[in-house]
Order: structure tokens, then sequence, then C-alpha cells
């Protein structure tokens, strides 16, 4: 299975349109998004162009998560896990997160297959023993070219898509 990953929206739509349409020209069939959307409307777009599976996480930036989770309920396929998620896909124990220092301590352990974060706007991605830590980088571009990951379950490896 291939899984987009995206981070750090901060309401760049426009990046957004580019990193979900690069993310279904490589066949990516479920998304995991490690927070810093910010704006309620960027999650509507979000939710409206992507087809399949979302499984999300609060970044730094997101100020109405009350709304956030409410409209998460309405959406199938849509699970908002909070600070942080845990969760099993395509046979792989993933973990994600917004915060860095949490991904590590999560890779740090050795229970995952892969770990995923964001803020730091860069992509990055290296083994720790046999779990895989990466950050797919930003999709605001503040920082330099707009980024995304692409997740390969079956190989548990990432690839950072310029987009």
């Amino acid at each position: 299975m291939l899984v987009a990953l995206l981070s750090d929206i901060h309401d760049h739509t426009t990046h957004l349109l580019l990193a979900l349409h690069a993310a279904k020209e490589r066949g990516c069939s479920h998304l995991l998004f490690m927070g810093d959307m910010a704006g309620i409307s960027t999650f509507r777009t979000l939710r409206e162009e992507w087809p399949h599976g979302i499984d999300l996480v609060f970044g730094n930036n997101e100020y109405d998560t009350h709304t956030f989770l409410r409209m998460a309920e309405q959406w199938p396929g849509t699970t908002l896990h909070g600070m942080q998620a845990d969760i099993l896909l395509a046979n792989r124990h993933i973990f994600f997160t917004h915060l860095p220092w949490q991904a590590m301590k999560a890779a740090e352990t050795g229970l995952y297959d892969a770990v995923f974060y964001g803020h730091t706007h860069c992509p990055e991605s290296r083994q720790m023993g046999t779990t895989l830590l990466a950050n797919p980088g930003e999709v605001c571009g503040r920082q330099g070219a707009p980024t995304i990951g692409v997740y390969d379950t079956d190989s548990n490896t990432i690839r950072i898509i310029t987009i």
C-alpha cells in the first residue's frame, strides 16, 4: 500500500491541491497528516479533494480543535486522533505526531515499523534500528520547495516528493 504523508499546510491550499494531485498520481490509497493544517476551510478542502481514508493529528496551529473534531466525526474514513496516533495500517505498526521529540521517543522504543512527524518543515528519513523515522517536510513551502512523502508499507520505505 502507498500512503501519502503530509504535514504543515498552514492554509496554503494551492500547494495542498498540488500535493493531493501528486499523491493520487503516484497511487496513494491512504493519507496520514502530521499537523499544522491551520484553518477549518483547509480541512474541508483536504477532505473534499481526497477520495480515500485519512488519519490526522493536531499540530500547534489548529486553534479550533473542537470544530476540527466535530467535522472529522461527520466524514466517513476520517479519523482525527488528537496530538498523536498509534495505528495499524496494512500490517504496519505506525506512530505519528507533529512534534519531533515525541517521534524520536516513539522510534527509540523499537515498537513501531514507522514513525512520522512534522513541525520542522524539513524533509528527513532515517533508520533507527528496525524503525523508519521520517518527516515529509512541508506542504506550505515556507522554507523552500513544498514536499510530501510517499510511504510504501510493503518495503517500509519513504520517498520524498517535491511538488
